[in-house]
């Protein structure tokens, strides 16, 4: 019983409203304003209307079934491979993202020269940053070339 309290609060609350007294309200203030009190009525009516025609359309609406995407793997490695060739591919992929990376920081050189800054000093700074923290480049093997 006690799980209902906030509903029986709400009820009492309601017992006061009705859309008869309501309807009746606003034909009253109508009626008194007529010229001034329509087009608000009919903009507060429709708004309302427009909002509850949405209401009513929208459980029809994104309906469609959901049908999960196929997976496609792009690589397939045989179960024989080497160690020897599983770190070539990568080190392969590490060149690919070591292109890019120069490139975004070429990039990122020539916008900071036509902003007017001191691309050299900066990177000198961020090297030496570098160094205080301790990152290291890891040593490429040998015959590598990206």
């Amino acid at each position: 019983m006690f799980a209902f309290a906030p509903y029986l609060e709400t009820m009492k609350m309601l017992k006061d409203v009705s859309v008869g007294g309501g309807l009746s309200d606003l034909f009253t203030l109508l009626r008194r304003h007529p010229k001034e009190q329509v087009v608000p009525a009919l903009l507060a009516f429709g708004c309302s209307g427009f909002i509850f025609f949405l209401f009513i359309i929208d459980p029809k609406v994104n309906t469609d079934v959901y049908v999960p995407q196929e997976v496609v793997y792009v690589e397939n490695w045989s179960m024989d491979r080497t160690d020897e060739e599983i770190m070539a591919d990568r080190w392969a992929v590490q060149c690919l993202k070591d292109k890019r990376d120069a490139r975004r920081r070429e990039a990122m050189k020539s916008l900071g020269r036509m902003s007017g800054m001191d691309v050299e000093a900066i990177e000198r700074e961020a090297e030496a940053d570098r160094l205080a923290r301790g990152v290291v480049e890891v040593e490429r093997p040998d015959g590598l070339s990206c």
